[in-house]
């Protein structure tokens, strides 16, 4: 698996133990591999099985033809530009793909969608998305729809998820389908039902436990493995 790493203050490729530890307690190994440039996005997916794109900084919203709003945080274009390539070409390749908060975002860019910069501001959300108690903690409810993976993956059509946001997705990129929503119409994650698992969440899975948290990881895992024996016939 590849984690595309996040920048800290001083530029550095890194990334949270949580999301590695969650994928090798699910039976797969983890690379994380640097930010670099785009054209080498499909180098580098020659040499895995599935793609987890993680949390991180804000997407610059010039992606989506807009200025940066005045409550937006960090951006790191570098990386950006990375995962639109990676992302771009692990759906043509049909390629497990998981993202990660930042990550749905990322995907949903992609493909021509756009997010709220700032919710506070932007959107009328009855719901706190910027959690207030310790992160392995579930804060909100959310619906699930029927017949999707998200729904094959967790078992049920109402799950409780942490959340660590001031953004999210707002217009769908093309293909994608919204697969579950807060009360308050929010969408909490999206996939591509013409793939075999390209699936984005806005909350930490890595972070809670149970089937709406690290168990999670298992059904990418296992996208991901299936793939790879597909490929090796």
């Amino acid at each position: 698996m590849m984690l595309p790493a996040a920048r800290q203050t001083r530029p550095a490729e890194t990334t949270a133990r949580a999301y590695v530890d969650a994928i090798e307690a699910s039976g797969g190994l983890c690379v994380v591999l640097p930010n670099t440039a785009p054209a080498a996005a499909g180098a580098l997916l020659d040499r895995i099985d599935g793609l987890v794109l993680t949390g991180g900084d804000d997407p610059h919203p010039r992606a989506f033809g807009e200025q940066p709003h005045p409550r937006i945080d960090v951006v790191d274009e570098r990386r950006d530009l990375f995962e639109y390539a990676l992302v771009t070409e692990a759906l043509e390749r049909d390629l497990a793909v998981f993202g990660i908060c930042r990550g749905v975002q990322m995907m949903n860019i992609a493909l021509g969608g756009d997010i709220f910069q700032d919710l506070v501001t932007q959107a009328e959300h009855p719901i706190c998305h910027s959690q207030r108690t310790v992160e392995d903690a579930p804060w909100h409810d959310l619906v699930v729809a029927p017949g999707t993976v998200l729904h094959e993956a967790v078992g049920a059509k109402s799950i409780a998820v942490n959340s660590f946001h001031h953004q999210s997705c707002r217009g769908l990129g093309q293909g994608l389908v919204a697969s579950a929503w807060t009360s308050d119409g929010l969408v909490e994650a999206l996939e591509h039902p013409s793939r075999s698992w390209f699936l984005g969440v806005q909350w930490h899975p890595e972070l809670l436990p149970g089937r709406a948290g690290r168990e999670l990881f298992g059904g990418f895992v296992a996208a991901a493995a299936s793939k790879s024996r597909d490929y090796k016939r």
